[in-house]
């Protein structure tokens, strides 16, 4: 089944701070840094069996995404990596969020608000003339976040527009 689209015009962004305790931290390449972000992305977004290739194919290779400059984590204070975002610029100013995640035990302290606001600026601040995100129906918490970001649903057919009614009624 496709995936729901959202989309955000360039606009100011509230840059909301992580939660005490916190902090980001950019990939540099280390190894530990690839596994953290396997760990992290099984808790939904990739198959549990899924491996290196799988950050090859999703990260290091995505077009257009530097995982240096395009590729963070959230890190607690003891250095456990818990959350990531990518966020990409595409050519003619199209930004992209790509993979937000963060482990179970952390979702619900504003770490995935804050790293949105974070990827939004750095976007606005490159120039975008507009972000889009994917996601799905049963991601509740992540679409109430980035309909605060100011992201809209794209309900651009019939099925799409009977699946954003059901998300509405979920979150009402």
């Amino acid at each position: 089944m496709e995936q729901l689209k959202m989309i955000r015009r360039s606009a100011p962004v509230n840059e909301y701070p992580l939660p005490s305790g916190f902090e980001y931290e950019r990939y540099c390449g280390l190894d530990a840094q690839i596994d953290d972000w396997l760990r992290i992305c099984k808790e939904g977004l990739i198959a549990p069996s899924a491996g290196r290739q799988c950050f090859l194919d999703t990260i290091a290779h995505y077009p257009d995404l530097d995982p240096a400059e395009d590729l963070i984590f959230v890190r607690t204070a003891a250095g456990e990596r818990v959350a990531t975002i990518a966020f990409v610029l595409h050519p003619g100013g199209v930004g992209y969020l790509h993979m937000v995640c963060c482990l179970p035990a952390f979702r619900g302290l504003g770490i995935g608000t804050a790293m949105t606001s974070y990827a939004l600026a750095r976007l606005e601040a490159r120039g975008i003339e507009y972000t889009y995100l994917t996601t799905d129906d049963f991601r509740l918490p992540a679409i109430r976040s980035y309909l605060r970001a100011g992201f809209v649903p794209c309900e651009d057919n019939a099925e799409m527009r009977f699946r954003w009614a059901a998300v509405r009624a979920a979150l009402a």
